[in-house]
């Protein structure tokens, strides 16, 4: 009798869940929908079990309970990365689209944008996959391939909650042609797993463009912010979380024409609270296993002066190089070099995900949770950075009011400050 396999549900069960999608974009039962959980915050897979035959597929192409970078980095980029914080990387540049509507309307200056549309106007793509807020339902996110510019263009701008792009591999593998794919780090983790997988679709993935990403932020967040507007969440018409210069703002419609629109420093910490915990457990901010990375650019020069938005890029691959100089060349992007140790400084979110991932994955540990497995070189973490992580879950977890993990956290507490009075006493 044959062995039935490991299948997401487990995932999901361990609470590892990222909600990234790329289970149900390539399970060949149509077995899985992404739906969102109203008490976790993101989208998780829900299985139809007349349909599902455990063939373990969906565990395979999971990047929640683990990712071996450096087979993966070997693999796809010559060899490991010897930059624990950027990973592997041929360029590094900042630079913005010319066109100014698209730079202006753009997160970081139109940079994937701009890119996304040379692409598909010189024939190097027939398409992108992107993600917009669903028409209809404007707090919902929505993945899908764009075909034209006019889609491309449409889906511009970052989006402060969960998305489940992988879901649209489905439309990538029953479509011919080439595509680009636009993702959070995590997405790319579950792509290149898929393309291992699912024959035929790494030859219909021609790029693959990570956005950096710190953490990411439950549903519940951007229905709080609006509250605290005096937006009801059943009013709205539109939601841009970002765009109209850097560092831009959030736009907000109702249904009766009123227009609120939000500075990003006025309401990004408000969302804070509602950081998704299997983001915080994350290692790469950088995309690291992308062709192409993007992100804002926050350089000290950088930021004095420019108020219509840049972003660095990292160009990890061949392919990724030779994409970013045509567009230059075809004055579609301007692009300048970026000393590497300058973007490095820059993100400063890079020692949250390197150093003290160790710290949070213990705390984890101690609470009796279970934690991804990683095999990649990360900074091992100091003796203040566990003190340091017990205070990043306490105050989200304070202002959340989850008082189990609440209570776990002030026992974890205790015996942290027992074992540094240990520690003093055989000093």
């Amino acid at each position: 009798m044959k062995r039935k396999s490991a299948t997401i549900r487990k995932v999901v069960k361990q609470g590892l869940c990222l909600g990234c999608g790329t289970c149900a974009g390539i399970c060949p039962r149509d077995a899985l929908e992404m739906v969102i959980d109203r008490r976790r915050g993101h989208f998780v897979p829900k299985i139809d079990k007349d349909r599902c035959t455990r063939c373990g597929l969906c565990w395979e192409v999971c990047p929640g309970h683990g990712m071996d970078f450096e087979r993966f980095t070997a693999a796809l980029m010559g060899d490991i990365p010897e930059d624990v914080a950027i990973g592997k990387y041929l360029g590094s540049y900042i630079g913005h689209a010319l066109d100014k509507d698209m730079r202006y309307d753009g997160a970081s200056g139109g940079m994937v944008t701009a890119l996304l549309v040379f692409a598909l106007e010189h024939g190097l793509i027939d398409g992108a996959l992107v993600t917009r807020m669903r028409p209809g339902k404007p707090l919902e996110p929505v993945s899908f391939l764009a075909r034209t510019k006019e889609e491309i263009v449409a889906a511009a701008g970052s989006k402060y909650c969960p998305v489940a792009a992988g879901v649209a591999l489905k439309k990538i593998l029953h479509s011919d042609g080439r595509f680009a794919v636009v993702g959070l780090p995590c997405h790319i983790q579950g792509i290149r797993k898929a393309e291992q997988h699912i024959e035929g679709l790494r030859s219909r993935i021609r790029y693959h463009i990570s956005t950096a990403c710190s953490i990411d932020y439950r549903f519940q967040g951007t229905e709080k912010l609006l509250r605290s507007l005096g937006i009801s969440p059943q009013s709205v018409a539109t939601l841009e979380y970002r765009g109209r210069g850097w560092p831009g703002s959030l736009r907000v419609r109702q249904n009766d024409g009123t227009e609120t629109v939000v500075p990003l420093k006025d309401y990004y910490k408000k969302l804070g609270p509602y950081s998704l915990r299997r983001c915080t457990l994350c290692s790469d901010m950088l995309g690291e296993l992308s062709d192409l990375s993007c992100g804002d650019a926050w350089v000290p020069d950088v930021m004095d002066t420019d108020k219509l938005g840049s972003s660095f890029v990292l160009t990890r691959t061949p392919a990724a190089e030779e994409l970013l100089e045509a567009a230059a060349a075809e004055e579609y992007v301007q692009v300048s070099d970026l000393d590497v140790r300058q973007l490095a400084a820059s993100q400063g979110h890079a020692l949250f995900k390197k150093r003290k991932l160790g710290a949070r994955m213990a705390l984890f540990r101690w609470t009796g949770r279970r934690v991804p497995t990683y095999r990649q070189k990360l900074w091992k973490p100091i003796r203040s950075d566990y003190i340091d992580m017990l205070k990043f879950y306490t105050a989200r977890y304070a202002l959340s009011g989850n008082r189990p993990i609440l209570r776990k956290l002030f026992h974890v507490a205790r015996l942290l400050k027992r074992k540094n009075r240990e520690k003093s006493g055989s000093a």
